[in-house]
């Protein structure tokens, strides 16, 4: 059984809900068969947004370097940060450890590519949309994205800030009207590209969905342990 070292706290809930789907996704029969992990819940993170879209604002980056490198020293065979925005600094974090750091984006472009997916929307935050971190990676396998309008994406960070951060339920008629933007845009499967939009998922029945949570939980398992066979399949039908 491998460790798992996990840089949390950006946000909370996301931390929490994404150690949770790793403890489901485990084929575990005894408490002995899960992953042992060791969890940094930093809060105190700069905001990854707020430092991409103004340079001037503190970066997030020496904090999340100092938590990858005290995992390393702790003998964990695998780092995973439940924040996709992080992703952004994601080779210089890689850089400074010997162990694996686990890359959601990359991993999510395979999950589609072998399921044949062309073209998918991404929900995200404007630091994720604005640097375009998943067109980076997904024009490699020839998977187009897009995006909502400038309208819808503010409804996007409006559900990201001002409800799931704030502790507050999640609007699913503007998470709806969103999705539903995207998919008329030719979207086949819309992206859930922030792990704060996956406690919309977890609290509620959507479908035509991709949860970025369970794409990096999934990667975990089965970089650490054994996977469940019902999550080797992660999109529910329908749209």
């Amino acid at each position: 059984m491998k460790k798992l070292g996990i840089i949390g706290g950006l946000g909370p809930m996301a931390t929490a809900y994404f150690m949770r789907r790793i403890i489901e996704m485990t084929d575990a029969a005894t408490d002995q068969d899960n992953i042992e992990m060791v969890i940094y819940n930093s809060p105190s993170i700069p905001d990854r947004t707020g430092y991409i879209l103004d340079n001037t604002k503190e970066s997030p980056l020496p904090k999340i370097i100092d938590l990858a490198n005290r995992l390393e020293l702790q003998d964990v065979d695998y780092i995973a940060i439940p924040c996709i925005t992080a992703h952004y600094f994601h080779q210089q974090i890689a850089k400074s450890v010997d162990v694996p750091v686990s890359n959601g984006i990359r991993e999510a472009a395979d999950y589609l590519s072998e399921h044949g997916i062309k073209k998918v929307g991404i929900m995200a935050t404007d630091g994720t949309v604005s640097t375009r971190l998943f067109d980076s990676v997904f024009m490699d396998y020839g998977i187009q994205c897009v995006y909502p309008d400038g309208e819808y994406q503010k409804l996007v960070m409006s559900i990201i800030y001002d409800e799931v951060k704030a502790g507050k339920p999640v609007s699913m008629k503007e998470f709806e009207l969103v999705k539903n933007q995207l998919l008329a845009s030719g979207a086949e499967v819309v992206i859930l590209g922030c792990t704060e939009l996956s406690i919309a998922k977890r609290d509620n029945h959507i479908e035509g969905v991709l949860d970025i949570i369970d794409v990096l939980a999934r990667d975990c398992v089965m970089k650490c342990a054994k996977l469940r066979p019902e999550y080797k399949e992660l999109i529910k039908e329908g749209k």
